[in-house]
């Protein structure tokens, strides 16, 4: 390798390890903030902060087709008044639709929320129907668990910043990038990359379930890291082979 090539690897991994220094710093100090703060909000009285949030919707639906789309909706529900089954069933007779003016409880699903009550009512040839989800109560202390995660989350990665900053370490002073020593710093960044990938699926999916107030949100999955992973994984075994390489050519030189 030529000096000119080999002087700007060099100069690569001494701006690449100044940078992730800065990096490691920031993600240090953010881990020790959401420390300081899960600390702080665990140390608060249960009911110094709750919330409850309720979800509503509006359906409008034409007269005509009502009772076909609520029997696709929810087909059973149950309510307290004097209202006759024979005054609520449907014009065939085969549909129990609920009655008018009236709340009942009935089970909905609908774009990923569920309803537990409703109400109906008329608005010229279109029925209303007004739903309402059961309330979802958060207080403070349940926003404990998030923080321990995205403290993890940061902690983990300014490990694996530091793992960066290593492997820029031995760019700044390598030889030749072909070298069993850089391999190894490829591959403990990359396996540093599998608690950032763990934890930040764990917290994005506890965040946003905590957020959604009752919404089935299933699952963050961290595809991107897990992606860098995978590539850092195949770096390795090229540059493996490229340090076989370079033994090969060393002996025969």
């Amino acid at each position: 390798m030529n000096s000119k090539t080999l002087s700007n690897f060099h100069k690569f991994g001494k701006v690449g390890k100044i940078a992730m220094t800065v990096l490691m710093v920031i993600a240090i100090l953010a881990a020790a903030a959401s420390c300081v703060a899960t600390i702080f909000v665990a140390t608060l009285p249960k009911d110094a902060l709750t919330v409850r949030v309720t979800n509503h919707a509006e359906f409008r639906m034409n007269e005509k087709n009502f009772d076909f789309l609520w029997y696709i909706l929810a087909d059973s529900f149950s309510y307290t008044g004097d209202t006759s089954p024979e005054e609520i069933l449907s014009d065939k007779g085969d549909i129990i639709t609920p009655p008018e003016n009236q709340d009942f409880n009935t089970e909905l699903s609908f774009f990923d929320q569920s309803y537990a009550s409703a109400k109906i009512y008329s608005d010229g040839n279109t029925k209303v129907m007004e739903a309402t989800s059961s309330p979802a109560e958060y207080c403070s202390t349940d926003l404990v668990s998030v923080l321990i995660v995205l403290t993890l989350v940061v902690a983990s990665a300014a490990a694996a910043l530091f793992m960066l900053k290593r492997l820029f370490a031995v760019l700044a002073k390598c030889e030749s990038p072909f070298c069993e020593e850089l391999v190894k710093k490829m591959r403990a960044f990359g396996f540093s990359l599998l608690p950032v990938a763990l934890f930040a699926t764990i917290g994005e999916t506890l965040s946003t379930a905590f957020l959604s107030a009752g919404r089935d949100t299933g699952i963050s999955i961290q595809w991107g890291v897990l992606i860098a992973f995978a590539v850092t994984m195949c770096l390795v075994t090229v540059f493996k082979y490229g340090v076989q390489l370079q033994k090969e050519s060393d002996e025969t030189l």
